[in-house]
């Protein structure tokens, strides 16, 4: 199904429009107050279960373990895991998705452009627990005002730092940008983004139920329209997320980011413009078995976020469902072949 996004002008002049902003704030402090309640008096709350749980708890795998990649490796202990992610919905974090695992995810938008996939997918393989090579869809909002993708691959790095309570995890990512066409009044545009990303990721003992996330993205745009001048720029573009784990099977995730905007009326500007937009995401991920996960979120995009003549935006919304699946090649490519093998 198919329908047109919707549209329509905000003007943010005081906090009675704080809207999406607000409402995350506010769900966050409804869990907060919760759990607090949920404890006995002079006793901590109860800590979350791990999120990749094994459905046999004698076989749980135990906090750090890898899948077994051995010749006997049952298929059911292969597809129990542990698995990582490696975003949370667009934005990234600073984990890898763990050593000799693929993943494949992506999300497809309910009120965007019909014949549009407006997410960011990755294809991922992880190699050792520190690095993993991609193909991904990074944000961007293209000259038509559509949050679509635009391809890049890439590398992401964890740094080796202990785990440790308070001690962020952090992440180097490099992603090449492939180009985008899009055609705007019969011209065609191709749209580029290359990004250098550094992100963290920080939890707390005395809060296990509770993840931040919150990093840097370095932007190198360029967008090169038929008949006209290329136009290039360079973007710093902070970003955050949390994730609240309500259970060990799910979470309520989300998001905010600034994202590289391409904008272009061809009757009256003689090369495009290349801004910043808001990009953010709420919504949950559910975790069916410990190797598939599927996510519905609700999204907003703020067009043109500092303007020069104050704030006057337009807010697009989105629905968007998805999924992640993981697969444990090393594992498989052992038990069949002998390849691979710990």
């Amino acid at each position: 199904m198919q329908i047109t996004a919707v549209r329509w002008p905000l003007h943010v002049v005081g906090p009675n429009n704080c809207h999406m902003q607000c409402g995350s704030l506010t769900l966050i402090a409804l869990v907060i107050a919760a759990r607090a309640a949920a404890a006995a008096p002079g006793e901590p709350a109860p800590p979350a279960a791990p999120v990749a749980a094994a459905a046999d708890p004698g076989e749980a795998p135990a906090e750090g373990e890898t899948v077994p990649r051995t010749p006997t490796t049952t298929l059911g202990r292969m597809f129990r895991g542990p698995f990582r992610s490696a975003r949370l919905f667009a934005m990234p974090t600073a984990d890898v998705i763990g050593a000799y695992v693929l993943t494949v995810s992506g999300e497809g938008s309910l009120l965007q452009q019909p014949g549009v996939l407006t997410s960011a997918g990755v294809l991922a393989v992880g190699f050792g627990d520190i690095a993993q090579l991609e193909y991904r869809h990074t944000e961007a909002i293209g000259i038509t005002g559509l949050d679509a993708p635009v391809p890049a691959v890439g590398v992401q790095l964890k740094l080796p730092i202990p785990e440790r309570s308070g001690i962020p995890a952090i992440g180097v990512a490099f992603r090449l940008g492939v180009p985008r066409g899009e055609l705007l009044d019969g011209r065609n545009v191709d749209e580029t983004v290359t990004d250098l990303y550094l992100v963290g990721r920080l939890r707390f003992t005395s809060l296990p139920w509770l993840t931040l996330h919150g990093g840097t993205r370095i932007s190198f745009a360029k967008a090169a329209p038929a008949g006209a001048d290329v136009v290039s720029r360079t973007l710093w573009l902070p970003t955050a997320g949390y994730e609240l784990a309500m259970n060990p099977q799910a979470s309520i995730i989300g998001e905010l980011a600034l994202a590289p905007q391409f904008q272009w009326m061809p009757a009256i500007q003689p090369a495009p413009a290349i801004g910043r937009g808001v990009l953010g995401r709420l919504g949950m991920k559910w975790r069916i078995v410990p190797s598939v996960i599927l996510e519905g979120s609700l999204g907003y995009q703020v067009d043109d976020a500092t303007p020069s003549e104050g704030f006057e935006a337009v807010v697009t919304w989105d629905i968007r469902l998805g999924a992640a699946v993981f697969v444990p090649w090393g594992a498989l490519a052992c038990r069949a072949v002998g390849v691979f093998c710990n």
